[in-house]
């Protein structure tokens, strides 16, 4: 191709880049009153550190060849030997909810889950010690955790990610959680978080090849906000571009939204990744442009800084060859990523930085440990309790039976490391009443240590078994009683040639007790029994279980059973006895065997705690679920147990929503916990038993079925999407959750009845536990619109604050609501500003979405703000609020 048609090429493709979203009002209209306001609220980096870095950076980078920056740019870095850069891997795991690596880690609950908390301050404490544990694993920059795509869909596969479905409530936890993993030094990041994915990216099925359709006034009033925050109000220093495009330009091909908007409005300070191979996509998939080069020069030149992937490293030489870029558009990113790494303190020496003092063994690993109790039991949200039937007295339960596919499974959620600690529901529950769980045989979750690629898996059967298993890995499981056994059967599935399964005792090279054989299934979820004789062991031993075999990941073990059994466990006895049965898988058909087992136990119990849910088998990255029931035969498994034992407690161990119309009418008690950490068993069973008084919010609309949903490629929040614009009856509102305790939310005063220009509209009202028990209300304010030209939300969250009170005692919460409130302004599509309609709102203050009987009216007065005319001008986080 001659030189001259090079041009016009790149040309054209940048230019089209930016010229397709002016449709929402972008277009490289660049203002500089965000900037002032991120410097103005900055608590982190200061300017002057900022600046400093920058110009360090500026100078190493001028020293690099072509060549030499061009391998800066991919997702690991080459080490430059003669100017002394180290290399550096930019994705060296992620940190959701904790870090995504072996012991010593902690997990915490998916943002989804600490979003119900409804604690900004909880927030903060959790990615601090996510960001302390990030940097004691040499993990500075991880690509998370602030999911900002909301909760807009709950079939979207993703959902457990963000927090929640609506932008003031998202934005101001993902607020607390960048100043938790950045922390507050003025000259040093502890660690960098990471926004994303930026931006409209809310369906999985077809994330590579999709274009989301939006229009303007979803944009700016519900897309951006969260986004906009982590930048504006916690100077975010990483950002994610998404595999998807918007209105037909993919999002890390798009100078409009990296360039115009995010640094030329925002003032971003930080570097821009892609989403893993997303520059890719830009060529294929997408099809935006004919070449990889062309590809990765646009990614280039839009803003995208580093690439997650190797189309930078491989084809940013042959852009540069055919003028697609320059050397100085590579400096311009180079120099972003080494400000950065100035800014983590990577080029001075360690006893300057005072973020390299922490380490695996500084951390207060019980602090971290009691704080993920803590938040588990924050997350936790009741939904229904009829006749007060929780809590249980554990003194009057002897019986009691856990069922379900997720009763013995710590469901920590993708993207979680493997800490130490996982308690189970069924874990939990049986160590709140201080007895031993009575099992049969040897799950694949019991295992006290774990080498090599072995994962623990959900079962098809509703356990915990050993997966991704290949040649010379082993499992350790405490304390097997060999007495009298004299054969083992195994319980195994192999998608491939199978392999063998080597017993030893003592020891991983100790006495070889027998080997199991394993052929080919045909399929994992198939489970096949195969069986050897013991060769003389007797007494108790640890048991090592080897496995051999090709190449790959060979085989799957749901369970061990040394035969002959021990006698089945009675409810004969006077003791508190705690049975589990799995009953069924998340996504299964009904296993007849299994199935009858569980509503056997059920029969003969006090209390059935029935665990259930949906787990990554049914949505997660990459696939999206097409309903929202519970799936497989987990709906006919609870109303059986319900037939056989009323006294049925429905525990919802879940990594979403799901609809539970049935469950709701008939269940008496009704739990939710989503993925919920570590401490998820122990926090469970806490709230059974009354030693925390659940105080949790639903963060999401929960539906009845997809039949009161748009389609999911439908990106106009206004067509019933959220709280905010849903007409009809949810199954469950957002922010919504009982208590064990009651509270009366009372006593409105309304410090003025008008709002304009520069003002602020103050409220207080009284809250007062008149209950028996400690406990926490979540009062919530909304605003109710004044009439305007446009469709505007039924109401809209502007603030909230949570409040913990002791039985007979009063607090006061205090809101202010600046006349930039978020919730004032709707966005004008013609004038592409922000417009607050003069009129009559209204001011609703309650404890849901849907329970809001305090009342006031607040008329609008018509104004405007210095630099209303930018959609920077209204604030996204939730207005002030304080206890008194």
């Amino acid at each position: 191709m001659k030189s001259k048609e090079i041009e016009l090429t790149r040309r054209e493709f940048i230019t089209a880049a930016t010229a397709a979203l002016t449709v929402l009002g972008l277009g490289g209209n660049t203002n500089a009153m965000a900037a002032e306001k991120a410097a103005a609220r900055r608590l982190g980096i200061s300017d002057a550190a900022y600046e400093q870095a920058q110009t360090r950076a500026q100078a190493l980078v001028a020293q690099m060849t072509t060549a030499e920056k061009i391998h800066q740019l991919g997702n690991g870095a080459d080490a430059i030997a003669r100017l002394n850069v180290p290399a550096y891997n930019y994705y060296a795991s992620e940190a959701l909810h904790g870090v995504c690596s072996g012991p010593p880690v902690t997990s915490f609950p998916v943002p989804l889950g600490l979003a119900a908390a409804w604690n900004p301050d909880l927030a903060h404490s959790v990615y601090t010690a996510v960001s302390e544990e990030c940097r004691a694993h040499g993990n500075l920059t991880p690509y998370s955790p602030a999911t900002l795509n909301l909760h807009r869909d709950p079939r979207w596969g993703r959902c457990y990610e963000a927090p929640g479905e609506d932008p003031c409530l998202a934005a101001t936890i993902a607020v607390q959680v960048v100043r938790g993993m950045q922390g507050d030094d003025p000259n040093y990041l502890r660690a960098t978080a990471c926004s994303k994915h930026f931006i409209c990216n809310n369906t999985d099925n077809d994330r590579d090849s999709v274009s989301a359709t939006v229009d303007q006034r979803s944009f700016w009033e519900f897309y951006t906000r969260a986004y906009r925050a982590t930048v504006i109000n916690a100077d975010l220093f990483t950002l994610m571009g998404a595999y998807s495009a918007i209105n037909g330009v993919p999002c890390c091909a798009s100078k409009a939204l990296m360039t115009d908007l995010l640094r030329g409005q925002w003032g971003f300070r930080g570097y821009v990744t892609s989403d893993c191979d997303a520059i890719a996509d830009i060529h294929n998939p997408h099809h935006f442009v004919q070449t990889a080069p062309e590809a990765a020069a646009l990614g280039i030149k839009a803003g995208c800084d580093v690439d997650c992937g190797g189309t930078y490293p491989q084809y940013l030489q042959a852009a540069v060859d055919q003028n697609l870029v320059t050397d100085a558009d590579l400096g311009v990113a180079v120099t972003r990523l080494m400000t950065v790494r100035h800014l983590l303190g990577l080029f001075d020496p360690p006893g300057r930085v005072p973020y390299t003092t922490i380490t695996l063994k500084t951390i207060d690993w019980n602090a971290h440990s009691t704080l993920a109790v803590e938040a588990a039991r924050q997350s936790i949200v009741l939904l229904k309790n009829d006749s007060s039937f929780l809590p249980l007295d554990p003194k009057k339960v002897k019986k009691i039976a856990v069922i379900g596919p997720l009763g013995d499974v710590c469901h920590l959620g993708a993207y979680s490391g493997s800490p130490a600690t996982q308690i189970s529901p069924l874990k939990g529950i049986a160590g709140k009443l201080g007895i031993a769980v009575s099992n049969k045989y040897i799950s694949g979750g019991d295992y006290a240590n774990l080498h090599g690629t072995i994962q623990p898996q959900d079962s098809p059967v509703g356990t915990t078994q050993l997966a991704f298993i290949s040649d010379g890995d082993w499992a350790e499981f405490d304390h097997i009683d060999f007495t009298d056994r004299t054969s083992v059967r195994a319980r195994v599935a192999s998608a491939g040639a199978g392999g063998h399964i080597e017993l030893h005792v003592d020891k991983v090279t100790g006495p070889l007790a027998c080997t199991l054989d394993v052929a080919s299934t045909g399929n994992w979820n198939h489970l096949v029994d195969v069986t050897a004789p013991l060769a003389g062991v007797t007494g108790k031993h640890k048991l090592f279980v080897v496995f051999r075999g090709g190449g790959g990941y060979l085989l799957n073990v749901e369970r061990l059973i040394l035969e002959p059994m021990p006698a089945e466990p009675s409810w004969a006895g006077d003791g508190p006895q705690v049975l589990f049965r799995g009953g069924c898988g998340v996504t299964n058909d009904r296993d007849p065997v299994a199935f009858q087992d569980a509503v056997d136990i059920a029969k003969g119990a006090d209390v059935v705690f029935l665990v259930c849910g949906v787990n990554s088998d049914v949505d997660g990255e990459g696939h999206d679920r097409t309903d929202i029931k519970l799936t497989g035969a987990q709906p006919d498994l609870i109303q059986a147990v319900y037939a056989a034992n009323p006294n049925t407690v429905l525990v919802l161990n879940s990594n979403n929503s799901v609809s539970i119309e049935w469950e709701k009418q008939n269940i008496p008690a009704i739990v939710g916990a989503i993925c919920a950490g570590q401490a998820q068993g122990t926090a469970i069973a806490d709230v059974l038993f009354g030693d925390y008084n659940p105080g949790g919010k639903l963060p999401c609309t929960w539906y009845k079925s997809i039949d009161q949903l748009p389609p999911s490629h439908d990106y106009d929040i206004h067509n019933g999407r959220t709280y905010m614009y849903f007409a009809d009856e949810a199954l469950y509102p957002f922010g919504y959750g009982l208590s064990y305790t009651t509270f009366e939310i009372g006593g409105l005063h309304a410090a003025s009845t008008s709002l304009g220009t520069g003002g602020t509209a103050k409220y207080s009202v009284q809250v007062k536990n008149t209950g028996k028990r400690t406990g926490a209300e979540v009062v919530q304010l909304y605003v109710v619109p004044p009439p305007s030209p446009v469709k505007r939300p039924l109401r809209q969250l502007a603030a909230f604050q949570r409040v913990e009170l002791n039985p007979g005692k009063t607090k006061t919460v205090v809101f202010e609501l600046p006349y930039s409130t978020q919730a004032f302004w709707y966005w004008d599509d013609g004038a592409k500003a922000f417009v607050c309609s003069a009129g009559e709102a209204h001011i609703e203050i309650g404890n849901s979405s849907a329970n809001l009987p305090l009342t006031a009216s607040l008329t609008l007065e018509p104004g405007s703000m210095a630099g209303a005319s930018a959609p920077d001008a209204v604030d996204t986080v939730a207005a002030t609020s304080h206890v008194v």
